[in-house]
């Protein structure tokens, strides 16, 4: 309740070529980016940040999905998408550059993440590809949410204080001490 004015405006507020400039910077993507798509996506506010987010970047995927931070972006958002058709749209955008996506690794890992290939070859591959995806995404999802609780903390062994009136500077001030004279 209390975000929903923050994640709003966020998005209302930028046009698309900034918010592709936030999606390709480090920083503003961590920070601002991943705080929507990482947030509950289910909930009414963050939800409708990630739409309002899809569509303002519609168009301009392809040039997320060869960049060194904004590939992160296309992948998590086409993952976070809750509408088959709007992942079917990411996919089908994403298919139209195939060749440029093929030039480079991080382009190469949105081919792969986002089913384009899949989508190339026909509805009803893509759909089984991206159902399976969706479905390894939530197990993967409930499993570290189940570890969070159950981690112990390892305790410290502390170390045995040495004796408090031996300096170590006395050892090499006084010479007689190190052979053990007394």
């Amino acid at each position: 309740r209390l975000c929903g004015d923050i994640l709003t405006s966020i998005v209302s507020k930028y046009d698309a070529s900034e918010l592709e400039s936030m999606c390709n910077d480090g920083l503003a993507s961590r920070c601002i980016i991943d705080g929507i798509l990482d947030g509950p996506v289910k909930q009414k506010p963050f939800s409708q940040a990630l739409k309002k987010l899809y569509e303002k970047l519609k168009g301009r995927w392809l040039a997320l999905s060869t960049e060194r931070v904004g590939h992160h972006t296309v992948k998590k958002i086409f993952i976070k998408l809750q509408s088959m058709d709007d992942r079917a749209a990411l996919s089908e955008e994403l298919a139209n550059g195939i060749n440029r996506l093929s030039g480079n690794a991080m382009g190469r890992s949105v081919i792969t993440d986002c089913a384009v290939k899949d989508y190339m070859e026909g509805d009803e591959v893509w759909r089984i590809a991206v159902k399976k995806r969706v479905e390894r995404e939530d197990f993967l999802n409930v499993i570290v949410e189940s570890k969070l609780g159950t981690e112990k903390k390892r305790k410290r062994k502390r170390k045995k204080a040495k004796d408090v009136d031996q300096s170590p500077l006395d050892e090499i001030n006084d010479p007689d001490k190190k052979k053990g004279k007394p």
